[in-house]
């Protein structure tokens, strides 16, 4: 009978306690455990998303033309978020079936958008008083004027009897018998809406000027410009009866995006976010 060789016995227990201390072995059991740590912490944070690096510096760069200076962080990063919420809705809207075209992904982001906001909201009577005390610089109405007009029909230097009646205050009527021309009101005009008719230097010389005096001229294609303070409007905020329906789809727009915010939050931390440099194999 033969007996089993010893030094066969011997070498699989020597086998191992070497292959226990090779290195390489030591790496393969760190990186299997690793592998399986990132598949358990993938598979419970859920969806993967990849980002593509070339899109968003093409972002930045397109940015940066507009703006003709570099972006700072805190742009860049907004323009990161920015996108990284795009492709989220994008594919949240295929998910629900919507069409699938390359051409259209800022369409689809937006319908997701629209579907995430869907309910129509209305204020409670508490909330829109409330929204309105709040934000009642809004509503303001800036100081405003009502004047008369007086256009004569030449740029030319006026002669000094119209300059005198001028001074004196003359009445449109009497003026327009001396020189030709026209007149007519301008009835609850700003600073600004005198500004963009005219300019905000002769805007400013009307405000602050006395009521029932005559200021020009201001020259245009028409001739030259006079106005006339005949009533001053204080600045004033209107009550909420008068102007409910603004108040109300304000709030309405406001607390949308408020909630569209917080959707789309709740969305993004279902992605893992990867950047890539959007190149693939061929």
């Amino acid at each position: 009978m033969t007996r089993p060789d010893s030094s066969s016995a011997t070498a699989s227990p020597n086998f191992f306690r070497r292959l226990l201390t090779e290195p390489t072995v030591h790496f393969l059991f760190i990186a299997a455990a690793l592998f399986a740590f990132y598949s358990l912490t993938e598979s419970s944070r859920g969806k993967i998303l990849e980002i593509d690096q070339n899109a968003i510096d093409a972002r930045v760069f397109m940015r940066e033309l507009e703006t003709g200076e570099a972006l700072a962080a805190t742009q860049r990063d907004a323009i990161i978020q920015s996108y990284i919420e795009e492709q989220i809705l994008v594919q949240e809207a295929l998910a629900l079936g919507l069409d699938d075209d390359a051409r259209i992904h800022d369409l689809l982001a937006q319908k997701m958008r629209h579907v995430l906001s869907g309910d129509v909201i209305q204020p409670t009577d508490s909330e829109l008083q409330s929204f309105y005390q709040q934000n009642q610089a809004l509503y303001e109405r800036p100081a405003a004027l009502s004047v008369d007009e007086l256009v004569f029909n030449s740029r030319e230097e006026l002669p000094d009897n119209i300059r005198s009646a001028l001074q004196e205050g003359a009445d449109a009527e009497a003026l327009l018998a001396l020189q030709e021309g026209n007149s007519a009101p301008l009835n609850n005009v700003t600073r600004l809406d005198l500004a963009n008719i005219f300019s905000p230097t002769f805007a400013d010389r009307v405000f602050a000027a006395d009521n029932n005096a005559w200021t020009g001229p201001h020259l245009s294609n028409r001739g030259q410009h006079w106005l006339r303070i005949t009533e001053r409007l204080p600045a004033s905020i209107p009550p909420l009866e008068a102007i409910r329906d603004r108040v109300r789809l304000e709030w309405i727009a406001i607390e949308e995006e408020r909630r569209l915010e917080s959707e789309i939050q709740q969305l993004k931390a279902q992605y893992s976010i990867i950047v890539g440099s959007g190149t693939a194999d061929e």
